[in-house]
């Protein structure tokens, strides 16, 4: 039964956020660069910003209900592709970043500079595309616990969300996003923490004797010694995903090339990989006292993507009950606000590619509402499937090596390559890239997490000949 006092606790977060989204807002005035005060604030964040900015985007709603029903049904395997980004984001701050910091207001503009007007904006169209996504499904993850909280339709919660934040979003650019951000992510990680709390007073066990029934039960693995093998690939796989996700997409670089300084940029990063495991295996552990304690009581006959959901809205207690609504909110919103201001960035330079700034607030809010559907639409269609974590991941796994393949080779290998990021290198490289990855899923049925790798090789691969093949017709 909903409380007034779960009520009251909703209404202060969502109050709170609009009033530090206008606080932020107001201060996002700190160049004389309309465009650069809306898209990279100004170029003002600090380290604290960019870090928790990060950590807040990548865990969105699918951290707080869905990595709880991975370790519920399975074990702590999904900290081999956390391990794996630690390499990943290394490779960013000493690779990657040098060459995009100060570059351009976006990192396809970055990739465009010695391409094509319609190479630099297809590649952003595929980005955007992905993007919207891979982000609908953590729409609709995040709009299961409001769902059931308010006993509403999926459909009414997915687009209750949409609108509180498409009017937040709009209020102060990157800057507010960002400082929202970081609160939403404090609020996140304390609904988690909460959890451990609860679960335990529920179930009258202690959480150690919670968490060491399912240790003796394999349900805290990280890896199998007698196989090794699924380990090898989750590491991997990790490197190149956490490469492509965090050095590529512009929902993540934006918050690196906002930072005041490039050495901020890098150590944001850096350290992101380390607050991000932790984040993991509190949520982590959240599925393993959930598991135990359904070991003592029957479970409820629903998927494993709503049984913490399930659990915090027939078990928790009045004003704890709506602090943890909040925080789902909390873990949607920071990912549909950051993903929002992204996109737009990208719509405004790299599709649309304007080049004044006066017209800047009305592009913003047209681009906001046209995203914010589509997100809305896709989030509907998403309602239809199970496992939503990993759902989420294999969306982005499918163009994510293209994407990189394309980075590397008109950026990085440029000089080696001699590509030039023109829309045949773009066209050429995604289906290239998408039909090994469609080889690996249908044919050779293997691990989700190498399909970055087949679409790397494979669209680096195609690179490599179109550009020996120019040279040889060329002379």
């Amino acid at each position: 039964m909903i409380d007034s006092l779960d009520y009251i606790v909703i209404s202060i977060y969502l109050i709170g956020i609009f009033i530090l989204a206008l606080y932020s807002g107001r201060a996002n005035n700190s160049s004389n660069d309309l465009i650069t005060d809306q898209y990279l604030a100004g170029k003002s964040l600090t380290l604290p910003e960019s870090l928790s900015s990060i950590i807040a985007t990548e865990v969105s709603a699918l951290t707080f209900l869905g990595i709880p029903a991975f370790s519920f049904g399975a074990d702590y395997s999904f900290v081999q592709i956390y391990l794996g980004a630690i390499i990943g984001r290394i490779l960013i701050a000493r690779v990657f970043l040098p060459r995009i910091y100060d570059k351009g207001l976006t990192i396809y503009t970055v990739m465009g500079k010695k391409g094509t007007v319609n190479g630099q904006r297809f590649v952003a169209i595929f980005y955007t595309l992905n993007k919207l996504l891979a982000v609908g499904v953590r729409l609709f993850s995040g709009s299961i616990l409001v769902a059931a909280f308010f006993d509403l339709s999926i459909y009414l919660a997915v687009g209750i969300i949409c609108v509180i934040t498409f009017f937040y979003t709009l209020i102060g650019g990157l800057k507010a996003v960002v400082r929202t951000d970081m609160a939403q992510m404090g609020l996140f990680v304390l609904g988690g923490i909460i959890a451990h709390i609860l679960i335990p007073d529920v179930a009258n066990i202690s959480w150690s004797e919670l968490m060491f029934s399912a240790f003796n039960a394999g349900k805290m693995n990280i890896l199998n010694i007698g196989d090794i093998t699924p380990f090898i690939i989750g590491v991997s796989g990790g490197i190149l995903f956490d490469m492509a996700t965090h050095g590529v997409d512009q929902d993540f670089v934006q918050r690196l090339t906002a930072n005041k300084s490039i050495e901020g940029a890098k150590k944001a990063i850096l350290y992101s990989s380390a607050l991000s495991i932790v984040v993991a295996l509190i949520f982590l552990s959240i599925g393993s006292l959930l598991w135990s304690y359904y070991q003592t009581v029957t479970p409820p006959d629903i998927a494993n993507d709503q049984l913490f959901a399930y659990f915090i809205t027939n078990y928790f207690p009045s004003g704890l009950k709506g602090l943890m609504v909040a925080g789902v909110l909390a873990a949607t919103m920071s990912t549909l606000d950051s993903s929002i201001n992204a996109m737009s960035a990208s719509f405004y330079k790299d599709i649309l590619r304007h080049d004044e700034d006066k017209n800047i607030a009305k592009s913003y809010k047209i681009d906001t509402f046209i995203i914010t559907a589509l997100l809305m639409i896709i989030a509907f269609i998403a309602s239809k499937s199970d496992g939503l974590l990993v759902l989420g991941l294999k969306i982005t796994s499918w163009t994510a090596g293209s994407l990189l393949a394309l980075f590397f080779s008109s950026v990085i290998w440029q000089k080696f390559l001699r590509v030039r990021l023109d829309l045949m290198s773009v066209l050429g490289a995604y289906a290239i890239g998408c039909f090994f990855v469609y080889l690996n899923t249908v044919f050779i049925k293997g691990a989700w997490e190498l399909n970055v790798y087949y679409g790397f090789i494979s669209s680096t691969a195609f690179l490599f000949i179109k550009g020996r093949a120019l040279d040889k017709f060329n002379h």
